[in-house]
């Protein structure tokens, strides 16, 4: 399957097993074509902990309501919303929720094997740790977590970012969170935005990557064009895209479109977006 849509409509949360108090409601991963990118909403009840565990993949996760503590390697984080931090391959860490309950999205990568290879989370011993507070990233001793603050996006313009620069994707704004600054190795994770009415050839023309990735919106919403199919997209609806899948999408709406959006395996430093377009013009030259 080249794209998916993951309807917050639709969106139905279950018990983990073997995790008391903690709901798990999934969005993408093997089962719709994904091989580098699992996506899930996960919910843990007031006092609940997820428990010490270790896993052979990379997860990052941003709070999306409520209050709790990380533990990862030996450091401890108050959580509250718009945290967010990796745990990298291997590494021992625990979630634990507060009164209020703890509300985070968390992507995996790579997809997790299939259980008869590799179980998806493994038994640690607890690590008794150092109290940081909420997650500084003005703070030298801290390592894997930061926050986001609206404030801290920039002011629209051409995308500027590794692997591309220039005219085809506009009116937008990025605040990079998750990538190897903070130790992720095997994707990133950002804060994205785009203007109202920025309509065809003001926001994102058609592209497609030698990588995957997904658009979860968290408020606002845009019309996406996926493999040739037109979409409505509104916040809570995550879109995944495969490698090679093509997509653009514009904001015919007042208000500015606001998403956090994944991709894995990392993007390449050039050649990272691929415009039909700009490739079909060539051959109309000659």
């Amino acid at each position: 399957m080249a794209y998916f849509i993951s309807r917050a409509s639709e969106r139905e949360f279950i018990d983990v097993k073997k995790v008391p108090g903690l709901r798990q409601a999934f969005m993408v991963g093997r089962s719709q074509g994904a091989t580098n990118l699992e996506a899930s909403i996960y919910q843990l009840e007031a006092g609940a902990t997820t428990g010490w565990s270790r896993s052979p993949f990379e997860e990052s996760w941003y709070v999306l309501d409520g209050t709790g503590e990380a533990s990862i390697a030996g450091l401890r984080y108050e959580l509250g919303s718009a945290d967010f931090g990796v745990t990298p391959v291997g590494f021992a860490r625990a979630l634990t929720a507060d009164a209020e309950g703890l509300t985070w999205l968390s992507v995996r990568t790579p997809v997790p094997a299939e259980p008869h290879v590799n179980k998806s989370h493994y038994p640690a011993q607890p690590v008794e740790g150092e109290f940081l507070g909420r997650p500084s990233e003005t703070d030298p001793r801290h390592r894997f977590v930061g926050h986001f603050e609206q404030s801290e996006m920039a002011p629209y313009a051409q995308i500027s970012m590794p692997g591309y620069h220039g005219p085809c994707i506009r009116n937008i704004s990025i605040r990079m969170m998750v990538d190897q600054l903070i130790s992720a190795q095997h994707h990133t994770l950002f804060h994205a935005e785009i203007a109202p009415r920025s309509g065809p050839g003001q926001a994102a023309k058609v592209h497609y990557h030698p990588f995957e990735e997904f658009y979860f919106f968290t408020s606002g919403g845009m019309r996406g064009f996926l493999d040739g199919n037109e979409e409505l997209v509104g916040a809570g609806d995550l879109v995944w895209a495969g490698t090679g899948a093509t997509h653009g999408f514009i904001n015919e709406g007042d208000e500015p479109a606001h998403w956090i959006e994944a991709q894995s395996p990392v993007p390449p430093l050039s050649d990272a977006f691929y415009f039909p377009d700009d490739w079909s013009s060539l051959h109309e030259k000659h």
